[in-house]
């Protein structure tokens, strides 16, 4: 039988024959189940769908998954694009059954509006998901012109919202504007307006779960009225958003390519 100490599981063992040492009940000694202690990660990095199946008596795993990152907005004629919001991102454990096969997907990210004289926004990110687990894809920046729902002018993309709302994209509006940023995985986006560049993205959510300590699910910036700039693509497999393109008059520049995401699994 298996048991959770801190962030290891490990076997229950049983005095040996000789009374000298431990054993776990089929025998092996436990410097022989040393190696337990050290996690196994798989990582799933390409965009798609595949599957993964649970090794023999592993019956509890850590993961992390990421949606992918929405694209950033479009700017023209002296007004910046609205960043993309990043991937929603998710951490925890999850009971699974030994030799059942569980899908994995890993989410693009959105494509940015083209470097074009329109008001045109990104495109979401796609959804990333393992077996029951689902991390949205995160939401479209907003073109240069592009007010938020209500009227509300310049504003920045709202935070991830527990496990049913991912990030949303940043929203601009008018010339002279500078766009707003992208909602991150654990904070919104910088307002946009007048003269307010830099609008960075909302916080992300960092993890070690790989062994290295990286920042996942971070807002895109807004562009600026300046330029032109096209907007900096998201990194791949971290779900960051892709930043607003930033253009100065009679001129456009396109939005960044949101991250795509990523699907992480441990376990011992």
């Amino acid at each position: 039988m298996a048991v959770k100490i801190g962030n290891a599981f490990i076997t229950k063992l049983q005095m040996n024959n000789n009374g000298n040492g431990f054993e776990d009940f089929q025998g092996t000694n436990l410097a022989a189940r040393a190696t337990d202690l050290t996690p196994i990660v798989q990582t799933f990095t390409s965009v798609g769908t595949t599957s993964f199946t649970i090794p023999t008596a592993v019956t509890r795993v850590e993961y992390l998954v990421v949606g992918g990152g929405g694209g950033g907005g479009t700017g023209y004629d002296q007004a910046g694009g609205a960043g993309g919001g990043a991937g929603m991102v998710r951490t925890g454990e999850l009971n699974v059954t030994p030799g059942q096969s569980y899908t994995v997907t890993v989410g693009a990210g959105g494509n940015g509006g083209p470097d074009t004289r329109t008001n045109t926004p990104g495109s979401a990110g796609g959804n990333s998901v393992f077996g029951s687990i689902t991390s949205l894809g995160g939401g479209a920046g907003a073109g240069s012109r592009q007010g938020a729902p209500g009227g509300t002018a310049n504003s920045g993309g709202t935070a991830q919202v527990g496990t049913t709302t991912a990030p949303a994209g940043g929203y601009g509006t008018g010339g002279g504007n500078d766009g707003g940023g992208g909602g991150g995985a654990t904070g919104a986006g910088a307002v946009g307006g007048l003269n307010t560049f830099p609008n960075p993205g909302g916080a992300g959510l960092t993890s070690s779960i790989t062994g290295t300590s990286v920042t996942y699910g971070v807002g895109g910036a807004g562009g600026y009225d300046g330029g032109p700039y096209n907007g900096a693509a998201g990194t791949a497999n971290t779900g960051n958003g892709g930043g607003g393109g930033s253009s100065p008059s009679f001129n456009s520049a396109s939005g960044g390519t949101g991250g795509s995401g990523i699907v992480v699994i441990r376990y011992y």
